[in-house]
């Protein structure tokens, strides 16, 4: 089937209208972009919000659990800000991690800096490795540099702090047509690499920062370490032509909903990967996720064997799958982001434990699982059964709470044995039925 890819972008676009979205149609497909580190290839990205990830809410706390991390196939962890929260205008008891009062220090509920410089050691000794929430659109109203740097911050006519989304009551956003700014932010994501020895970072809401900073910044952060890893909290190819390795793909998680409630086509989520993997530059790494620490509880919202289809679709896309701490275990109740609420990890769900830990070792395993290479042959339960073929696996999901037919593809062979299954998320297997939910990931010949 012959797309016409920008008619189709605007259409699934228009349909979703999210913050953090470019929805300006670019084809950089000839484009390679910027390189993928390589311990970046194949890895799981694990998310630590380390105020509620243990009830020492410190580094300690998660010191104690890097091995469980590690035994789960995870080889990245990314730590969500790390810096003293601001007082004024904080929003609940402990205020949120993002309005930042000082990005040289250590909040110090959670350690010292060389509690942290020890923590990093210890993960790169496990072979796995570190990334970090950077800030740099905005800063908390007492941000420490302020008295001396009034010039760092966006002003409304009246010549007072400004913000451009009003909701955020705790912070005032940084002007970018200050050259002090960029400079500033430039310095802060210097020190951290050559201080703490980080791997990448994490950049909240990089779109809201001018593209030109970061085709400025981020090729003097390579000089200092060549192999960093960019994740941009935003949705745009051209920040992968900047120099981000990897961007959100909030539009797939969004049509993921649609999906599970039956209100979209499974056929478009595939229809929206093939649009990604022909628009986005060669090298482009989307995030795929079920939940973060903005959405809710994967767990809850898609509901007991409802999760699974959705957890084998984001690991057999091309991409950097996520987790979000306590996830792996089923964890339904929401985590505060201003407030203490410690993650219960005495109940796990073993089974989806295992689930995870599966298709981890799996995507590591097989490269077909990643690769950017797919064919969707044509079925006539396109609505309700999403069917992909990548590189010698093929692919079939149930999203429904029903069993339904052996789907018939008039191009390819479906059929399988038991002994071509790599994932099964079912315990039963029936060469004539899917059943509720199913989701298969199994070896073929046919990749034609």
């Amino acid at each position: 089937m012959t797309l016409d890819y920008e008619s189709r972008f605007k259409a699934i676009i228009a349909k979703n209208k999210i913050y953090g979205i470019e929805d300006r149609f670019f084809d950089l497909s000839k484009e390679t972009g910027a390189s993928v580190p390589s311990w970046v290839e194949g890895q799981t990205l694990y998310e630590v919000f380390v105020r509620n990830f243990s009830s020492s809410v410190n580094f300690d706390g998660v010191r104690r659990r890097l091995q469980t991390i590690k035994d789960l196939g995870v080889n990245i962890l990314w730590f969500m800000p790390i810096y003293p929260i601001g007082q004024l205008k904080r929003k609940g008891l402990l205020g949120s991690p993002y309005a930042v009062r000082d990005f040289y220090a250590i909040n110090p509920e959670y350690g010292s800096k060389q509690d942290f410089k020890s923590l990093v050691e210890d993960i790169h000794a496990l072979d796995m490795r570190v990334i970090i929430d950077m800030v740099p659109n905005h800063v908390a109203p007492d941000y420490v540099e302020l008295t001396k740097h009034p010039e760092l911050l966006r002003r409304n006519s009246r010549g007072e702090p400004d913000r451009l989304i009003s909701d955020w009551t705790d912070i005032v956003d940084l002007d970018y047509t200050s050259q002090s700014t960029r400079k500033h932010t430039l310095d802060i994501m210097q020190y951290w690499i050559s201080e703490f020895a980080i791997d990448g970072y994490r950049v909240d809401v990089a779109g809201m920062v001018p593209l030109e900073f970061w085709e400025w910044a981020i090729p003097q952060l390579r000089q200092i370490k060549p192999e960093l890893y960019l994740l941009a909290e935003w949705e745009s190819p051209l920040l992968h032509r900047a120099g981000f390795t990897s961007t959100y793909d909030w539009t797939w998680h969004s049509l993921m909903l649609k999906v599970l409630k039956g209100r979209e086509s499974a056929a478009l989520l595939g229809e929206w990967l093939r649009l990604k993997a022909a628009l986005y530059p060669q090298q482009a790494r989307p995030l795929r996720f079920v939940e973060n620490h903005d959405k809710p509880r994967a767990a809850r919202v898609f509901a007991d064997e409802a999760l699974l289809p959705f957890l084998v679709l984001i690991f057999t896309a091309d991409g950097i799958p996520l987790i979000y701490n306590g996830q792996e275990i089923g964890a339904q109740r929401d985590v505060s982001l201003f407030d203490q609420d410690t993650i219960d990890w005495t109940s796990p769900d073993e089974n989806l434990y295992q689930k995870y830990k599966t298709l981890i070792v799996l995507r590591k395993e097989y490269a077909a699982m990643r690769s950017k290479r797919y064919r969707f042959p044509e079925h006539k339960q396109a609505r309700d059964v999403l069917i992909y073929i990548k590189e010698g696996l093929i692919v079939l999901i149930n999203f429904r709470n029903k069993a339904l037919p052996w789907p018939e593809c008039r191009d390819i062979e479906t059929r399988i044995g038991p002994q071509d299954i790599v994932f099964n998320s079912h315990q039963k297997f029936d060469q004539a039925m899917l059943q509720p939910y199913q989701a298969i990931i199994a070896r073929t010949k046919a990749t034609h």
